[in-house]
């Protein structure tokens, strides 16, 4: 389901040898970090854009009132 190593580390049911511990600090600094790095980069300039579009959606909604105004 996860990435194949965390998959693999789970599923040991004795002590994992020193060697195994090493490939997996190889492989999570080369591989999982950059995509849990990733992921953060994204949520940031997805809570970034929400910002944005409430700001936007605000702007709208007084424009609306304040032409809903002039009209009445």
């Amino acid at each position: 389901m996860g990435h194949p190593l965390l998959d693999e580390f789970c599923r040991a049911k004795s002590l994992l040898r020193p060697e195994f511990f090493r490939r997996c600090q190889r492989v999570f600094n080369a591989e999982v970090t950059p995509q849990l790095d990733e992921i953060e980069t994204l949520r940031t300039k997805y809570a970034e854009l929400e910002a944005k579009l409430e700001a936007l959606q605000a702007k709208a909604e007084r424009k609306r009132k304040d032409a809903e105004a002039v009209t009445a």
